[in-house]
C-alpha cells in the first residue's frame, strides 16, 4: 500500500515537471533582431506569435550613431536572424562585429530591390549645390517601398521557419492591405499639393518626396549643422517654393529649426520617422504637408 502511495506521488511530480516543462518551452519563442521601430512592427504583424522580435535601436535614439546596449546584445546572440534596413549609420558600423559575435545568424536585408536614393542632402541652387552620394536609407519613409520591405521579411520568415508559411501568408496578406490603404489614403491627400516642398531638419523623407511628388529641402549640410551662408541659401529657396512647414525630429535640437521657420513665416512641425506607428505618423506627415 506504501509502495502504491509512493509511486502515485512520484508520479504527480513527473507530471508536474512535464506540464512546466512544456509551459516554460512555449514562452522561449525564437527571435529575429531588427534594427529599428517600424521594421519591428512590420515583423511582428507577419511573425505573430511565432517570433520574438529584438528590436536593436530603441525609441528616441538615433540609429545613424547609435550603439547597443547590453540587453540587446544578449538577445541579438540568441537571434536566429536579424533583418537589416540596409545602409543606415548603426548597420555600418556594427554588423561586421554582430555577425562575427553570432556567426550562425541569418542575415537579410530588407530593402533589397528598392530602387535606393543618393545625394540626397544636394540643392538645386547653384550656390549651395554640393555632392554627397551615400546611400539614403530612410527607405520607410514611403508605403510603396514598405510593400517591398514587408514582401523580403514574409520570404525571410518563411526561409527560416517553413512551418508557419500559412500564418507568415495570412498575417502578410493583412499587413499589405494596411500598407495599400495607408498609401491610397497619402496619394488622395497629397495630389492637391503636388509639386509642393517642404522643409526638414535631417533629410529623412527623401522617399515620401519622390513618390509623391514633393521636393524636400533639408537644413541639415552633410549630416552637420547649416553654415550660416547655407543657412541663408535655404532661407531663400523657402521663401522662393512657399514653404509653409519645417518637420523636426525628436532627435535633433529644434532651435534652428524654430529660426528658420519665424524667418519664412512656416509651421514647425515635430515629427518622428522612426516611431514604431509608421501609418499612424505617415499620416500625421501628409497632414502637415497638405496644410490640414
Amino acid at each position: 500500500m506504501k509502495n502504491h502511495s509512493f509511486l502515485k506521488y512520484c508520479t504527480s511530480i513527473l507530471l508536474i515537471f512535464i506540464a512546466v516543462a512544456c509551459t516554460t518551452g512555449n514562452k522561449e519563442q525564437k527571435i529575429v533582431t531588427v534594427t529599428i521601430q517600424p521594421q519591428k512592427y512590420f515583423a511582428e504583424k507577419i511573425a505573430g506569435d511565432r517570433f520574438n522580435i529584438n528590436c536593436i535601436v530603441p525609441p528616441g535614439s538615433n540609429p545613424e550613431a547609435y550603439d547597443p546596449s547590453p540587453s540587446h546584445l544578449v538577445h541579438l546572440g540568441k537571434s536566429i536572424a536579424y533583418f537589416k534596413i540596409g545602409h543606415i549609420g548603426f548597420e555600418l558600423a556594427w554588423m561586421d562585429k554582430l555577425e562575427q559575435n553570432n556567426p550562425n545568424m541569418k542575415i537579410f536585408d530588407t530593402s533589397e530591390g528598392i530602387d535606393i536614393l543618393s545625394g540626397t542632402h544636394e540643392h538645386n541652387d547653384a550656390n549651395v549645390h554640393h555632392h554627397h552620394f551615400d546611400a539614403d536609407p530612410h527607405t520607410w519613409s514611403s508605403p510603396k517601398n514598405v510593400r517591398i520591405i514587408a514582401q523580403n521579411m514574409y520570404e525571410a520568415f518563411v526561409s527560416i521557419d517553413p512551418d508557419g508559411e500559412k500564418v507568415f501568408r495570412k498575417n502578410y496578406k493583412e499587413l499589405l492591405d494596411e500598407i495599400n490603404q495607408v498609401d491610397s489614403v497619402m496619394t488622395e491627400r497629397l495630389s492637391p499639393v503636388s509639386g509642393t516642398m517642404f522643409a526638414i531638419y535631417h533629410p529623412s523623407l527623401s522617399y515620401l518626396a519622390k513618390d509623391y511628388n514633393l521636393h524636400q529641402l533639408s537644413l541639415e549640410y552633410n549630416g552637420k549643422e547649416p553654415s550660416a551662408f547655407y543657412l541663408k541659401k535655404a532661407i531663400d529657396i523657402a521663401r522662393e517654393n512657399n514653404v509653409k512647414v519645417i518637420f523636426i525630429q525628436q532627435e535633433f535640437d529644434a532651435k534652428q529649426a524654430e529660426s528658420f521657420a519665424s524667418e519664412i513665416n512656416a509651421k514647425v512641425v515635430p515629427i518622428n520617422p522612426l516611431s514604431y506607428n509608421w501609418s499612424e505618423e505617415l499620416l500625421h506627415i501628409t497632414d502637415a504637408i497638405a496644410g490640414k
